[in-house]
């Protein structure tokens, strides 16, 4: 059976940013985030690149599989970051994390790169599908730490593996799930689940049908908080596939503002701040 998923996707800043390094993106087969970081505040180039490369899967599916393709394109992202840097040493140091899935007939492959996270919601039961390339999780999985304390935990944003066009994030692991009609999913960025109790973001899902609202109450929730980073959501609802209409992809945060020219805005942005005080981008 040949199933679809009914998306949404919004992000917000937040309530300490001057700026949104998320990127989301919706389609009829892919659903993303990416949430950038580093670099002299090039993290949104970052995400927007990974983004906008990735997205290419929403058109384009090969013979091989979503497992096979989504592999390749998480390659080809982190290929793409790696020329970006080599061309202008100052975007040295950015770099993005990525939770994506593609859906091809009954069979969801998800891959995740960093700590934005992936949830499935079946019975009302929600579960995390992912598994956070932290450094408390690290602990946590070795039994160093004991796993209730990581919310509080002061290095609980290091992270382990991240891409940023080099070899130790450009490989991605893939998880293959069966695609069941009913079943909503939750990407989001860290912006929410360091936030916003896992329990709560439960609730939300179960009792909002329309994946939009949903979205704006667990940005609510992050607020209320005091979201200081940015928030992005993509809900997806799994659904038979004559209840889906067509939709053209849909891009947010800094992949939507930055657009297919996020490499020309960074070296746009380069040259502007080593003109206004030269000598504070530095060449590796």
């Amino acid at each position: 059976m040949a199933l679809r998923i009914r998306a949404c996707v919004k992000t917000h800043p937040g309530l300490r940013r001057t700026n949104n390094e998320d990127s989301g993106f919706i389609g009829r087969r892919l659903f993303l985030v990416a949430d950038g970081m580093g670099g002299h505040d090039f993290g949104e180039v970052a995400s927007a690149i990974v983004a906008r490369t990735v997205a290419y899967l929403d058109d384009h599916l090969s013979l091989f599989g979503p497992e096979r393709d989504i592999v390749g394109a998480v390659e080809f992202a982190d290929q793409r970051l790696a020329r970006a840097i080599e061309n202008n040493a100052a975007l040295g140091g950015m770099g993005t994390t990525l939770t994506a899935m593609l859906i091809h007939h009954d069979t969801i492959a998800l891959t995740n790169i960093g700590d934005s996270r992936a949830y499935v919601m079946r019975n009302r039961e929600m579960t995390q599908l992912t598994h956070d390339d932290t450094y408390v999780q690290m602990l946590a999985d070795k039994g160093w730490l004991d796993p209730k304390l990581i919310p509080q935990h002061p290095q609980r944003s290091v992270l382990l593996r991240v891409l940023r066009g080099g070899d130790d994030g450009g490989t991605a692991e893939v998880s293959l799930h069966e695609a069941v009609p009913g079943d909503r999913y939750l990407l989001c960025s860290d912006g929410l689940s360091d936030y916003v109790a896992g329990e709560a973001i439960q609730k939300t899902l179960a009792s909002t049908r329309h994946a939009g609202k949903a979205i704006d109450r667990l940005i609510a929730l992050a607020l209320k908080a005091g979201a200081p980073d940015n928030v992005t959501c993509v809900i997806g609802d799994v659904v038979d596939e004559d209840a889906a209409p067509t939709v053209d992809g849909e891009f947010v945060g800094s992949a939507q503002e930055l657009g297919e020219g996020a490499i020309e805005a960074a070296e746009q942005k380069v040259a502007e701040v080593k003109s206004a005080a030269p000598g504070m981008l530095k060449s590796a």
